[in-house]
């Protein structure tokens, strides 16, 4: 009779702990990707020097169907291109461009509620973009944006994203924005923290 109870108390608190699960973060994590693009020297349409970097819009739109990602890409920015990284806070809905120029080196602001905005093409008549929530130095040191400057393009800056982000996307008509919104080491498996190393 004992053992019965105890059988029942234990079938009954691993279906609780199953039900509650997503409530209090139990879930198994997600496997984490690796996207990395390096620069590459192709021109965008229009002749400009602001160039995505080693892939293709279609591999960005891709990203759309993953679920966490270390990521690691570079643009090389003009500095006389608008409208192709942009960025704004959450309190003002207008977006901006990026400061990142020639010259211009350093840390981008970065914190709760700031986004970056990212053209990187089209796919068959659909317009791909990536739009970046990096959250804040301090609670996600392992994300960064930087205006940087690179040796093979030595006239131009670079943005430099890199960071750990859960991925999502909106689906518009003829567009498509892949967001990546901050997560943490503590999100990550043992395994997928090896990853990092």
């Amino acid at each position: 009779m004992i053992k019965r109870k105890f059988a029942l108390l234990g079938l009954a608190v691993i279906t609780a702990c199953s039900l509650l699960a997503p409530e209090i973060g139990l879930q198994p994590a997600l496997a984490l990707e690796k996207f990395t693009s390096d620069l590459d020297k192709r021109k965008a349409d229009g002749g400009t020097t602001r160039s995505l970097v080693g892939v293709k819009a279609g591999d960005f739109k891709s990203l759309a169907n993953k679920k966490q990602v270390l990521l690691d890409i570079k643009v090389v920015l003009d500095g006389k291109t608008k409208y192709q990284v942009m960025t704004r806070s959450e309190d003002d809905p207008r977006r901006y461009n990026v400061g990142c120029r020639f010259g211009a080196w350093g840390q981008l602001p970065m914190g709760f509620g700031i986004e970056y905005f990212v053209k990187t093409g089209i796919v068959d008549g659909e317009e791909v973009n990536l739009v970046i929530y990096p959250g804040s130095r301090s609670e996600n040191p392992d994300n960064d944006i930087s205006c940087v400057f690179d040796k093979r393009f030595p006239k131009s800056a670079v943005l430099h994203v890199r960071g750990l982000y859960k991925v999502t996307a909106n689906n518009y008509p003829k567009r498509t924005d892949v967001q990546f919104r901050p997560i943490s080491r503590s999100s990550l498996s043992a395994e997928d923290l090896k990853k990092l190393q």
